[in-house]
């Protein structure tokens, strides 16, 4: 039971054992009086205080405070005395009245909230209980009354006549109320009801006498009393500006009230005519004033019928017009599924006959492949909000249109109504921007993208995948001889070869110049037997143009394990390389699983509480004097079993067991924290690794360890290739971004080897470009790797970046860095692999420079 119901049954309670108490004592006792007036104090008492917790609408449940206040001083004046003998007119009739008065008003402001300016319907309402409840009031109770003893006509009539105007009120106001206040206009009406119910137990007792009629009296008003605190209890809370809340409603008490009161008027007559009852003129006035405002009812509700059926008639038009406007079709489907109405949009995009059937099936016009899927999502249970349908229609040209359909059914009936629209051309649009983006614009095969994204699906069936890594031997002779154009006409014949000799479900990629990707489907002797073939097929002869080049294929083969498609790809390369050693035009099998071991024997995050994950630092300096200015750090696993395993095999074995995260955090604190401590404005650079970077939390964890060690943001640089943004989520780019306005440097390694770069330069605010000197390398052409390196080193400047050469292994190549104006270095021509305390002893020397070895200009070469 809720709280104000607990309330309303104790206090009936308590007051109905008063009341029997007071029954019981001496007959001309004031204790039913005084029970009234405790009763109607604590209910004033209990509406004031409710009303104050109100968030608005207090006015109502005010005045009925007000009007409890004056029925409790009304018995009180009673009890004492006061209010005159008898019951005759006195101060506590017109304050009586006044409560009658103040109880109206509230139904009045109560119905207010809902009534949607419909006052002269709830007039007419309440004009007609009232008429039917005067004429039976009259005939079964004034009427009798008079003719039967002598009684205080005035009294009597006052009483008898309260509970048709009160009954009245409360079946008109209360009818319809605001949806949110349904259930207190309930209460108040029941109130009133009761009010009504006293004054006509009260009015018998003055005419027939006896203190059980009053007894009878007493407990309607104070059911009554409690009545009206339950309307104020059950006001919901927190109603102000919700519209549904406001919505008017039809309230069952007010309506059983007004069609008993309308039915009781001919029981009433017929009663009188059966058993003998005078039916006085009041009567009959009545009766006579009561069809005539059923006339004036059934006029007003025949007005208002034609009023909305007009109003119906211009919505449909207005409707109608606007769906036949459309350009989106709308239909309306029954259940199963047989278009009753169409739109000419809708006509046109399902490419209905106009001869033919005006109703077919909406599965009919689809092809037969899917018409159970639709009828799936179609007739599914998805509540209010039903998922986009997507439909495709056969056109006349033989090709499909793509529809996109919003559906939801008609309330109470078995009807659905779709919303129609044409995507063709956006659909068309959108496969050929997903075509491009995953294809090599060159063969048309797929493109690294592609093939990292398959990668990174689960494998069917068995689940055993292998990737071939190859390239062309020979093929940049071809490019040399017969130029760029017989070179691409060559790689389109390699493709060609390539797709003829594996099976649909495996997959050819292009990665790029003259290499190319296989991902096999099957255990590592599909794979071997897939990479023999290759061997083979590309050793034949290929004739471009007039011309006939030979040229071969090393290929690399790796596993693809689940979740390693870029330790596949880092296998793979290794294997190729191996194969190229091998003397070319073979394939190897990459079986030195150093990652495998160390993840199996080992766990990554307990090889980093235990120290044997250590950075080492690769130093930076000026190519002339020699002097450091940077250094690079890199984590290594000095593994007890296995010995030193580089950076790329621990952030594999890290992938592995899904400790990449907690190893970036530790490689950047750990990096900074070194930095300090070496007690020198040296700039240290942070690798991120490809695929492998945690974008969303990069700002925080470079933010943390900044602040945990102490490190300028300037002094921290983190470098990245173009494959890390590829690899990486959209977020990586904006990650960047808020680092580099935070004072962190960025770098792009590989600088000029990408294929994006000029977008790179535009979406990433770098401040260093890596140049990878062995990619540069040419012997045979040292010349042309001068060209353009240096035309690398303008494009930077011009871009206002810093240029730092990589991988400088040999005289010559420092030697080429000078000679192109490029500034810092690093590589096996400066210290490398240094442990913190290895590099702290080199920074020692007075100079901080290193001596760099002598080179011969490529003229004395």
């Amino acid at each position: 039971m809720s709280g104000p119901m607990r309330h309303a049954v104790l206090t009936t309670l308590a007051g109905l054992l008063a009341l029997a108490a007071a029954a019981a004592g001496p007959a001309d006792a004031p204790w039913g009086n005084l029970v009234l007036t405790a009763v109607s104090g604590w209910t004033a008492w209990r509406v004031h205080r409710l009303t104050r917790r109100l968030d608005g609408g207090h006015r109502p449940w005010q005045v009925l405070s007000v009007a409890s206040l004056l029925f409790a001083l009304t018995n009180l004046l009673s009890a004492t005395g006061l209010d005159g003998e008898n019951g005759g007119p006195a101060t506590g009739d017109l304050v009586l009245v006044l409560a009658t008065l103040g109880l109206s008003l509230s139904c009045v402001l109560l119905a207010g909230h809902g009534t949607g300016g419909r006052w002269h319907v709830l007039a007419l309402d309440g004009a007609t209980v009232v008429a039917a409840l005067i004429v039976m009031a009259d005939v079964l109770l004034i009427a009798p009354a008079f003719r039967t003893d002598p009684v205080d006509s005035t009294l009597l009539l006052a009483y008898g006549a309260y509970p048709a105007f009160s009954v009245g009120l409360a079946a008109a106001l209360c009818t319809v109320s605001a949806t949110a206040l349904r259930r207190s206009a309930t209460a108040l009406a029941v109130m009133i009801t009761l009010l009504g119910l006293a004054s006509a137990l009260f009015s018998v007792a003055v005419a027939q006498g006896g203190r059980a009629w009053e007894l009878a009296a007493d407990v309607a008003v104070l059911l009554a009393m409690v009545s009206g605190v339950l309307a104020v209890e059950l006001v919901p809370p927190g109603r102000d500006g919700d519209p549904a809340a406001s919505r008017p409603t039809v309230n069952p008490v007010g309506l059983v009230l007004q069609v008993g009161a309308l039915v009781g008027v001919p029981a009433t007559l017929v009663a009188a005519v059966v058993f003998d009852l005078p039916v006085g003129p009041v009567a009959i006035i009545g009766t006579a004033v009561l069809l005539g405002l059923l006339v004036v009812r059934l006029f007003d509700r025949i007005r208002d019928s034609g009023r909305i059926r007009d109003d119906l008639l211009r919505s449909e038009e207005d409707f109608r017009g606007l769906v036949e406007a459309s350009t989106d079709g709308v239909a309306i489907v029954d259940a199963d599924l047989r278009l009753e109405f169409t739109s000419p949009a809708a006509r046109t995009l399902l490419g209905i006959d106009p001869d033919g059937d005006r109703h077919p099936g909406l599965l009919d016009l689809l092809p037969p492949e899917d018409r159970a899927r639709v009828l799936r999502e179609l007739t599914a249970a998805g509540g209010e909000a039903h998922p986009v349908v997507s439909l495709r229609v056969p056109r006349a040209s033989g090709e499909f249109g793509d529809l996109e359909v919003t559906h939801h059914e008609r309330p109470g009936s078995d009807r659905r109504v779709l919303q129609l629209r044409d995507v063709s051309t956006r659909r068309r649009r959108e496969r050929e921007l997903e075509r491009m983006a995953f294809t090599d614009h060159l063969t048309r095969l797929p493109n690294r993208a592609m093939l990292f994204r398959e990668l990174a699906t689960l494998s069917a069936a068995s689940g055993e995948r292998s990737l071939l890594v190859l390239d062309l031997d020979g093929f940049k002779a071809v490019n040399d001889t017969a130029g760029h154009e017989a070179g691409d006409l060559l790689l389109i014949e390699v493709a060609r070869r390539l797709q003829g000799l594996l099976r649909s479900e495996d997959l050819v990629a292009r990665l790029g110049g003259d290499e190319f990707a296989v991902l096999v489907v099957g255990d590592e002797e599909a794979a071997v037997e897939a990479a023999r073939r290759i061997v083979e097929v590309i050793a034949q002869p290929c004739r471009v143009g007039d011309r006939t080049f030979i040229v071969g294929a090393s290929v690399g083969v790796a596993d693809v394990q689940p979740g390693g498609g870029q330790l596949a790809f880092r296998e793979a390369g290794t294997a190729l390389r191996t194969a190229k050693e091998a003397g070319k035009g073979c394939w190897r099998v990459h079986t030195a699983d150093l990652v495998g071991q160390a993840a199996a024997s080992r766990d990554v995050a307990s090889a980093l509480a235990a120290g044997e994950v250590q950075l080492r630092f690769d130093a930076i300096a000026n190519g002339d004097t020699g002097v450091i200015s940077a250094v690079r750090a890199q984590p290594v696993w000095v593994h007890p079993g296995l010995g030193v395993l580089p950076a790329p095999e621990l952030w594999a074995a890290a992938e592995r067991q899904g400790h990449t995260a907690t190893l970036q955090q530790w490689v950047v604190r750990t990096a900074c924290r070194e930095a300090v401590a070496l007690d020198r404005e040296l700039l240290v650079t942070v690798d991120l690794p490809a695929g492998l970077v945690h974008a969303d939390e990069l700002p925080g964890e470079v933010a943390a360890a900044l602040a945990l060690s102490g490190l300028a943001s300037s002094r921290l640089v983190l470098s990245f290739t173009e494959e890390v943004l590829q690899t990486s989520s959209a977020a990586l780019i904006p990650a960047l971004q808020t680092l580099h306005e935070a004072g962190v440097r960025l770098a792009l390694d590989d600088y000029g080897m990408g294929s994006t770069l000029w977008a790179l330069l535009a979406r990433v605010p770098l401040d260093v470009v890596m140049v990878d000197m062995r990619a540069l390398d040419v012997p045979r052409h040292p010349e042309r790797s001068l060209q353009v390196l240096t035309a690398i080193e303008r494009s930077a400047t011009g871009f206002g970046l810093e240029t730092v050469a990589t991988e400088v292994d040999t005289p010559e190549m420092l030697a080429d860095v000078r000679a192109g104006g490029l500034v810092s270095i690093t590589g096996a021509v400066l210290p490398t692999a240094q442990t913190a305390a290895q590099l702290a002893v080199l920074l020692r020397h007075p100079s901080s420079a290193v001596a760099l070895p002598a080179s011969r200009s490529h003229a004395e070469v």
